[in-house]
């Protein structure tokens, strides 16, 4: 799917902050009232109108914008509210931020959020009022130079709040102070304070200075609000703002990249441009699903520690994927990004707004590691729908003969039943959908069976069921199954690298079958493998893809074969290169047409495997470093915190993943995000690992040689199954709709 086919939502992969049904419908809904409410030009004459807007001014689409009782999503419906939760919020801020919705929006519903977890009689009040849109609120985020003294009936507030968002157009001012017994909150009319609006960055929601002069606030107006709750909520709530404004980015620049040509050709026909979009949608994926599951959090009350954490690795992502994709977005547009006119500074604006006021990524990565030392952890969990019990009632007695057998004796004795591969058409599986597939693996979980890994053959066994004859199917899948039959992929050359199409190993057609010609590199399980895919050009002349054929290779029998190790970069020898000198396969080693090997090859089944999302977020290496970051510096730190951020984010994609096909959606840009950032995020944390050993890093012994080892093999990490460059690539082409070079 390209950008820009998705049925309404801010997204361009068919995915923004929710994934359900009805958060996609939800988004739908806001982008469609924000397109028939909101005109661009809206925002535009704000960033022309001179000097700060006059104090309390609301927007002329604020009665309309109550209306859609949008200002009460996320309030409980006894105020008035539509009973939603921080997610749904989160998905209408998104939408919002897309559209550049100008004004209070996002002050006021941040209050809103934070009364409403707030017992108190001012609350009620106050809640029902912004629900209707009857009042507009803002606060301050930490308490500048404002103190408290208390006095008979209630405090006496005094001082100056830092800038805070919105304040220019609030009717009420929620206000932390310094007391006496530690900093307290305050619910003060906006009448009763002095309120400066200032010549913000963002002049669509500029922020002002609030000055209190002895201002009196009744006890009622005293609320025990949690500090870090207030901060965790707006570091959600801002997180979601920068999801819109970098889908934003990301679909202008794509769009331009489309259509601008230079030296004869789109610019996104250019790998430098397709890479940096690609880079610009892996960011705002990471930001969107730390968004997504910092909202859950919130919503769930899981705890402070989980609620924190998944806040900290929220506000470390999601406000800095919003700036760079701004400036990216006005380096890929050019002089047209610089002007005036155009609104990429708009939106590069509103990311510095928030960047600003939330503080920088590494504060955030730092107090990520922070609690995450302290024994923070965030599981993410999978809530399967009712008809899953069925499934599972129904797997039960036939997973039972696998159960206490080690992994390949498991998968022996399941295969013939369905039960090893499910998501396969019979024989061979259950043809079973992404739920029953769920609830299969949830019953093998509870039944503590594991079952072999297929390796390779997980690869070869669709092919073969989709284009292979009735006597190849009945020959390999039984016995592959079940286990007995190994397999290697003999695709990659040394000239050709990732360009298949580039492959030089030729197949001739004689009468005895087809003489195999070439070699073959970087070749798995080539030693031990009973069989072996292979690709070999059978048409020399046809045009790349289309003189390819797909063969098994029998390697324990096939005479001409020489198998030689090549040894790696950690002195292993985990990999080979294969020669083919005049081998001789059988006629019915062919696999679908001859020259189209690579139709065979790309094939995947419709019904394709669904994994179950992996319940911790942080591996064993990754622990280790959290582990020892109290002995760490503050740089260092950050760097755990980073790495912290990468890793929840790819546990959530692949939760958020497995949810779009248990609700029938295509799995969207995920795996190719998760492969783009897991090889380079484990580069990162056994570099790191490495160096925090210091002068015995360099000592290949005990604890130095496993990390050396870990260092140096993670290296092969972004080559395998196609570089890191090719994946941009395919990103930029596939997801993104940018033309091919």
């Amino acid at each position: 799917m390209g950008i820009g086919t998705d049925s309404g939502t801010a997204t361009g992969t068919g995915t923004g902050v929710g994934v359900t049904e009805e958060h996609r419908a939800l988004a739908r809904s806001v982008r469609g009232w924000l397109a028939r409410t909101v005109p661009p030009g809206e925002a535009r004459a704000l960033l022309d109108t001179p000097g700060p807007p006059a104090p309390g001014a609301r927007p002329e689409h604020w009665a309309a914008l109550a209306a859609q009782g949008l200002t009460g999503i996320h309030l409980p419906e006894e105020y008035g509210g539509g009973g939603g939760g921080i997610l749904d919020l989160a998905v209408v801020l998104e939408e919002a931020a897309h559209g550049s919705l100008p004004g209070p929006y996002l002050a006021t519903v941040l209050v809103g959020a934070v009364l409403a977890r707030t017992p108190g009689p001012a609350t009620g009040d106050t809640l029902r009022a912004i629900a209707a849109g009857e009042r507009t609120a803002a606060l301050a985020l930490i308490p500048g130079t404002l103190t408290a003294t208390p006095t008979a009936t209630g405090h006496r507030l005094d001082g100056t709040a830092p800038p805070a968002l919105s304040a220019d157009a609030a009717d009420l001012l929620l206000l932390p102070a310094a007391t006496p017994t530690g900093e307290r909150w305050f619910l003060v009319d906006a009448e009763g304070l002095t309120v400066r609006p200032h010549h913000s960055v963002d002049p669509t929601r500029p922020t002002a200075q609030v000055r209190a002069d002895a201002v009196p606030v009744p006890a009622h107006r005293t609320l025990p609000i949690d500090s870090a709750l207030a901060r965790d909520l707006a570091a959600v709530l801002l997180a979601a703002d920068a999801c819109g404004t970098a889908a934003r980015c990301l679909r202008t620049a794509v769009e331009h990249a489309r259509v601008r040509e230079q030296f004869g050709r789109p610019i996104g026909a250019f790998q430098a441009v397709k890479h940096l979009c690609a880079d610009m949608l892996v960011r705002l994926e990471q930001a969107r699903a730390l968004t997504w599951d910092a909202a859950r959090a919130a919503d769930e009350e899981t705890g402070d520690g989980a609620r924190a954490l998944t806040a900290a690795l929220a506000a470390a992502t999601a406000p800095e994927a919003a700036y760079t994709c701004a400036k990216d977005t006005i380096q890929i547009l050019g002089g047209t990004g610089f002007t005036w006119e155009h609104d990429a500074h708009l939106w590069l604006r509103r990311a510095v707004l928030a960047r600003q006021l939330l503080g920088t990524a590494d504060a955030h990565r730092l107090r990520a590691a922070r609690l995450a030392a302290a024994g923070a952890r965030r599981e993410l969990t999978l809530e399967l729908p009712p008809e899953a019990a069925r499934h599972r009632a129904e797997a039960r007695p036939h997973l039972t003969a696998a159960r206490g057998l080690p992994p390949r004796e498991a998968r022996r004795a399941l295969a013939p039943t369905g039960y090893a591969a499910p998501h396969l058409p019979p024989p061979y599986g259950l043809a079973a959908g992404p739920v029953q597939q769920l609830a299969i693996q949830q019953e093998l979980a509870e039944q503590s069976v594991r079952l072999s890994d297929l390796s390779i053959a997980a690869w070869v066994v669709p092919s073969l069921i989709a284009y292979g004859t009735e006597a190849q199917r009945e020959r390999y899948l039984p016995a592959t199954l079940r286990g007995d039959l190994q397999w290697c992929q003999l695709f990659s050359e040394p000239d050709a690298g990732s360009d298949l199409a580039a492959l030089r190993t030729r197949a001739v057609r004689t009468g005895e079958g087809w003489r195999i010609t070439g070699q073959k590199v970087w070749t798995s399980a080539a030693r031990t493998a009973d069989h072996g895919i292979l690709l070999a050009r059978t048409g020399p002349d046809a045009p790349r893809h289309r003189g390819l054929t797909y063969f098994l290779v029998d390697m324990k029998r096939a005479r001409g074969i020489d198998i030689r190790p090549l040894r790696e970069i950690t002195g292993e020898s985990l990999f080979n290169e294969v020669h083919f000198d005049d081998v001789l396969l059988p006629p019915d080693a062919v696999v679908g047409e001859v020259g189209g090997g690579w139709r065979v090859a790309r094939n995947t089944l419709g019904n394709e495997r669904v994994h179950m999302a992996d319940q911790l977020t942080f591996d064993t290496g990754l622990e280790a470093l959290i582990a020892r970051s109290a002995e760490t510096d503050d740089a260092t730190r950050a760097r755990i915190g980073a790495l912290a951020a990468e890793a929840h984010a790819l546990a959530c994609i692949g939760l958020r993943t497995t949810l779009r096909q248990v609700s029938g959606l295509e799995p969207g840009a995920g795996a190719s995000v998760r492969k783009l950032v897991q090889t380079a995020h484990q580069q990162k944390v056994a570099e790191l690992t490495l160096e925090l050993l210091g002068p015995a890093g360099a000592v290949a012994e005990e604890a130095g040689e496993r990390a050396l080892h870990g260092f140096l093999m993670s290296r092969c990490l972004t080559i395998a199954g196609g570089t890191t460059q090719i994946q941009l690539n395919v990103v930029a082409e596939r997801i993104l709709g940018l033309p091919r070079d």
